[in-house]
């Protein structure tokens, strides 16, 4: 197997409209956003970039995919584009406030680093195995509906070595909003989205990829002291340091990938698109958008075998609710999923994985 990674700044041009909350104004930034981006090669490529976005939407995904495929022949379903969610970036949606478009200067930049680092990547492949770890968080976040109803407080760690067993970087999929600032916050920010890669390369000296999984009901909502940057770095940190107490790492084996998809129509606009990413010892699963709990829970308890969680991947659809939640809470106010219909989105995803069996 072989990887390599890269990583660049997105920052905007200031002022600039913000994503997330409402419609605001930002006039200065307080930490760089960035694009982190990881390459894969078993028996085929798979290509993971990762935005300071608060999500992608389809026709955006679409025309990276179709553009990078062109450029570098890499089939589009090799391809994964995702945002981290920050509530804190610039606009580049017209999901909310469509009467405020995006800036086509920004999404040409966005476009243009995806397009550097991808090229670097297919130029800077190395030798490298891969190694799993798992740990719990506690106390930094909780279900946000209610602390006493279940959330995932697992942290799941894909550390790839060299030959000579020296970490070269880590895949980190946790289930948190990167909603510490509050909705007043005028400053463009990862969140402790930021903090937490930081202080993580302080503490390991090794970069990490932060993928945000089943948050879709989890933040920090009953556990932060405060919605300010002290906060962010407390949180952000705080996690890290959880992370990097992570000893027992298995090695694991991803030499042989298979690729397969499940879409789900439910009218003419509107089919969002699954994808599972089987290689022998662990498995990564998009999600086109945000999902719960109760649902990325059956993905991950289908059998004994680690399961990534990509949301907020190639396109947004809102919020993925089980049936059983549907209608009771928040989340269910901004979705794209009919009653049911998540759960049959999920359904997919189980089909394809049984498949694989």
């Amino acid at each position: 197997m072989k990887i390599s990674f890269k990583k660049q700044l997105i920052n905007p041009e200031l002022p600039c409209h913000m994503d997330g909350y409402a419609d605001r104004i930002s006039y200065e930034q307080h930490d760089d956003l960035e694009i982190n981006s990881l390459l894969i090669e078993s028996n085929e490529i798979i290509l993971i970039h990762v935005l300071d976005l608060i999500l992608i939407e389809k026709q955006f995904g679409e025309k990276v995919k179709s553009i990078l495929s062109e450029k570098f022949s890499i089939s589009k379903e090799n391809i994964i584009i995702e945002a981290t969610h920050t509530h804190s970036g610039p606009k580049v949606s017209t999901m909310f406030y469509p009467e405020i478009t995006p800036s086509q200067d920004y999404l040409q930049l966005l476009l243009d680093r995806i397009v550097k680092n991808t090229e670097f990547c297919l130029n800077h492949k190395t030798e490298a195995r891969a190694y799993y770890g798992i740990c719990e968080i506690n106390g930094y976040y909780c279900n946000r509906n209610d602390r006493s109803f279940p959330f995932n407080n697992k942290g799941y760690i894909l550390q790839f070595r060299n030959h000579s067993n020296d970490p070269l970087v880590s895949l980190i999929n946790i289930a948190c909003h990167p909603t510490v600032l509050a909705k007043d916050n005028l400053f463009i920010s990862s969140d402790y989205i930021g903090e937490l890669r930081e202080e993580y390369f302080n503490l390991n000296q090794t970069p990490a990829i932060i993928i945000n999984g089943e948050c879709g009901d989890v933040s920090t909502r009953f556990t932060r002291k405060g919605d300010d940057f002290e906060e962010t770095h407390r949180i952000g940190k705080g996690i890290a340091r959880v992370l990097s107490e992570v000893k027992d790492f298995k090695e694991i084996t991803m030499e042989n990938l298979s690729i397969s998809s499940f879409t789900l129509n439910i009218d003419k606009t509107i089919d969002p698109t699954v994808h599972l990413y089987e290689f022998d010892d662990i498995r990564f699963v998009t999600i086109p958008g945000e999902i719960v709990y109760n649902l990325g829970q059956l993905i991950r308890s289908q059998d004994g075998k680690p399961a990534f969680i990509l949301a907020y991947a190639n396109e947004y659809n809102g919020y993925a609710v089980d049936k059983e939640q549907y209608g009771k809470y928040f989340e269910s106010s901004i979705t794209n999923y009919p009653y049911g219909r998540a759960d049959e989105l999920v359904g997919g995803v189980l089909n394809l994985i049984k498949s694989k069996s």
